[in-house]
């Protein structure tokens, strides 16, 4: 894998810069429009913000200026860091903890409106789970998470079970606003609940791994360096046909295989730089049942 290592590489400063950028959407979000109306996000970050509920409305303590959540979200992170560092990656780790640093910066710098920039709690449901959706999404992009249940949803996506990380926060974040029922309010968990549902179908759209991808390439060429080239960069299998050009009657290669939105991404480059006449056919979202191992 030494040439896609290469590449990628190459690529991670501008990644860390897009962890920031996502750190500092999410925060946007869950500020302006999330804490602002008094609703909760699922997940480390909803179980901190219910705590700190719990700790001024119900006990009473003056917290002052204080974003007691934020300081928690990063606390309870912890054994999940512990996690990703024994069974995810260094890579990993590193941009999630830049990530989790980022979100308690910003959301501790970072206003909650006094008066909402919004009055409608619907509204603000969805815009909120749209921004903070778009931002994690851009993390996971970058190839780390916000932590929490990302980093337990991308260990299973790597252990190979079926469930994205956008249902397992559905998931375990129904139990979460179980608890807001019981807690404050029927309503609050209702909103919550649509909070969750947008931000997690936005989360999936972004986090390309998830997506898998037909990838079939036309060559005049044998096509067995781009085979080789798909079994050592990516550890993945791929499939070879012989066919003729309708247009040019010459013989012709076809190599088959899935990857990841991710991974076809990157492989498109490396196909350009080994072949530039190959022409390329990429389509999304096909069902696989077999040996099919998600990657990072």
């Amino acid at each position: 894998m030494e040439q896609m290592e290469v590449y990628m590489q190459k690529k991670q400063w501008p990644k860390y810069v897009l962890c920031v950028v996502g750190a500092l959407i999410y925060s946007f979000g869950m500020n302006a429009f999330v804490a602002s109306m008094g609703l909760y996000a699922g997940g480390v970050m909803g179980i901190s913000q219910i705590i700190q509920s719990v700790v001024v409305d119900k006990l009473h303590v003056d917290l002052g200026s204080l974003n007691l959540s934020a300081v928690l979200y990063s606390l309870l992170n912890v054994p999940l860091f512990v996690m990703a560092m024994r069974s995810i990656g260094r890579q990993f780790l590193i941009k999630t903890a830049i990530n989790v640093i980022c979100v308690t910066f910003f959301m501790s710098i970072l206003p909650v409106p006094a008066v909402p920039i919004i009055e409608e709690r619907l509204t603000c449901a969805l815009i909120g789970g749209i921004i903070c959706g778009a931002g994690a999404g851009l993390t996971l992009q970058a190839g780390g998470s916000g932590a929490g249940l990302e980093i337990l949803g991308v260990y299973l996506a790597k252990k190979g079970k079926s469930i994205s990380v956008g249902k397992l926060s559905i998931l375990i974040n129904g139990i979460i606003y179980g608890i807001c029922i019981l807690l404050f309010d029927v309503s609050v968990a209702i909103y919550c609940i649509i909070y969750a549902v947008f931000l997690s179908f936005v989360l999936d759209k972004a986090y390309t791994q998830s997506i898998n991808v037909q990838v079939m390439i036309f060559t005049k060429n044998s096509g067995n360096a781009i085979r080789e080239m798909i079994i050592r960069e990516f550890n993945r299998s791929a499939t070879l046909w012989s066919g003729v050009g309708g247009y040019t009657e010459k013989d012709t290669v076809i190599v088959y295989s899935v990857l990841s939105k991710y991974e076809a991404a990157i492989l498109r480059r490396m196909v350009r730089e080994t072949d530039p006449h190959a022409f390329l056919v990429l389509n999304e979202g096909c069902q696989i049942s077999g040996n099919f191992p998600k990657h990072l």
